[in-house]
């Protein structure tokens, strides 16, 4: 069974591949010593990008399309190739296919920035789906890609869904076919067993809302789906994406996006929701509320066959998985009938072992060029009003700034916040001739240096033993062979 397969709704972890040349050993090792069939994937809102985007002249694209410098072909093939060589089954994922006017909108997100919501144009929305689809090419095109995530949370529409009743009775039959949407809904419960047993109804006002809310997501979504179909002739995996709308995704609103969505006869294995959790960030958030929330969503996701998913899954540090007690929750929960994602904490990790060399070493002279290019990129963004220009990142920088100066802070800590979030610049950062000269450097010295490809690889090991015991996905590779098969 080793390779790159499609695995189903089965419990696994997806891990983000930013630079495979260096993650992919330590990951894999991992998987076999468990026995998992785990995902690999990049982003293909943020992280990756078709290779005539990656190999594009400066400046032709914005800095965060593909800015860890791995193209779409690039990651599939050599996470497929490394997965047959260590024996091990992956599934090979389109991640964050998304819907959005700008990729430093996306990266944005990730810090908490959120701007203005519903401001995707029309023409912004057909240039988004045109790119979509030359990415979507390109990994159908290298052959074993399995399961696709897609996320069009930036076309919901708060505004439309907040106005009074009588305008949003308005709105909601000149952009719908009212009784057909509202049969779905009038006079019927919605019963959920589970652990606790409970149940839904819907008010004619909530459901105008939530059509008005999600339905141009959920069309647009439907399109990308559609075109997958077309092309791919075999079964896919395939998730929706709920996790970076704001605010926690509400039982209501997960069950009517569901419904809706298989009203149109498109299947989908696995759904991600807000659950309140931050980026790269622990919970700290009540754990009992957590396990209740957890266990109700994921309830309504299986009565639609799908398994939840978990966004937004790494922590403070590499070290603290999601905080204490927070995946006994999500097992609580969830039944242990979950996927779980991470990506940027292998960057993190790998971060952090030059930072922690000897001061005059390479590793360490690499590092401190990392931290002061993305220092210096950072505040030309800020005092030139640039598109990764917020009143957040100006306030993380003016902290860091002032803790220096006055002691607090070391220099080039590799936890001020504003590089923890922002650190994934290093690898877009280009030199005269156009080289990601920062990224070649990380490649070259884990390449060259047998001493500190041992220590990354072990480090890498070790985070991805701890996501795995702590979630309990070891020997998960028994259930992949029965996964049902999608009906799309």
């Amino acid at each position: 069974m080793e390779g790159s397969r499609y695995l189903g709704p089965v419990r696994h972890p997806a891990i983000g591949i930013r630079i495979p040349e260096i993650f992919l050993t330590g990951i894999l090792r991992a998987y076999k010593k468990r026995n998992v069939a785990g995902g690999l994937m990049l982003s293909f809102g943020r992280e990756t990008a078709p290779e005539s985007v990656i190999e594009a002249a400066p400046g032709s694209f914005e800095i965060t399309r593909g800015h860890t410098g791995t193209s779409i072909r690039k990651y599939i093939m050599m996470g497929t190739e490394a997965a047959r060589r260590e024996g091990v089954t992956v599934e090979l994922e389109a991640d964050h296919i998304m819907a959005i006017s700008s990729s430093a909108r996306a990266v944005k997100r990730i810090a908490g920035v959120h701007e203005e919501a519903n401001a995707t144009s029309e023409e912004e929305l057909k240039e988004s789906m045109q790119y979509n689809a030359l990415a979507i090419d390109e990994a159908l095109s290298t052959g074993p890609i399995n399961c696709f995530t897609v996320d069009t949370s930036d076309l919901f529409d708060e505004a439309a869904a907040s106005g009074d009743e009588a305008q949003l009775r308005l709105e909601f039959e000149s952009a719908r076919t009212p009784g057909e949407l509202m049969s779905r809904y009038s006079n019927r419960t919605f019963d959920f067993a589970g652990r606790e047993g409970f149940s839904l109804k819907f008010t004619e006002t909530e459901v105008m809302r939530l059509a008005l809310r999600y339905g141009r997501s959920i069309d647009v979504g439907g399109q990308i789906y559609n075109y997958i179909v077309e092309r791919i002739g075999r079964p896919f995996g395939f998730e929706i994406s709920l996790d970076e709308a704001k605010g926690e995704t509400k039982e209501k609103d997960l069950l009517f996006y569901l419904n809706e969505w298989r009203s149109s006869g498109r299947h989908v294995d696995f759904v991600a929701p807000n659950i309140g959790f931050k980026k790269r960030t622990d919970f700290h958030g009540d754990l009992r509320r957590l396990e209740r929330r957890v266990s109700r969503l994921s309830e309504i996701s299986r009565s639609f066959g799908a398994l939840l998913s978990i966004h937004s899954g790494s922590g403070t540090t590499p070290y603290s998985g999601k905080g204490r007690g927070t995946y006994r929750a999500l097992l609580r929960g969830s039944g242990g009938g979950l996927k779980y994602k991470i990506s940027g904490v292998y960057y993190e990790l790998l971060l952090q072992v030059l930072a922690s060399s000897p001061p005059r070493s390479k590793e360490r002279a690499l590092y401190n060029r990392i931290f002061d290019a993305v220092l210096e990129f950072l505040e030309g963004q800020v005092a030139g009003k640039g598109p990764l220009a917020s009143k957040l990142l100006e306030g993380q920088l003016a902290a860091y700034r002032r803790g220096v100066r006055e002691g607090r802070v070391e220099r080039r800590n590799p936890r001020a916040t504003f590089f923890r979030f922002n650190s994934y610049l290093a690898l877009a950062l280009r030199d005269g001739e156009g080289r990601r000269y920062l990224r070649d450097g990380l490649v070259g010295l884990y390449e060259r240096r047998p001493t500190i490809r041992r220590k990354v690889d072990t480090e890498a090991e070790r985070l991805t033993l701890r996501l795995l015991d702590g979630l309990r996905f070891g020997n998960n590779i028994r259930e992949v062979a029965d996964a049902p098969r999608p009906r799309g």
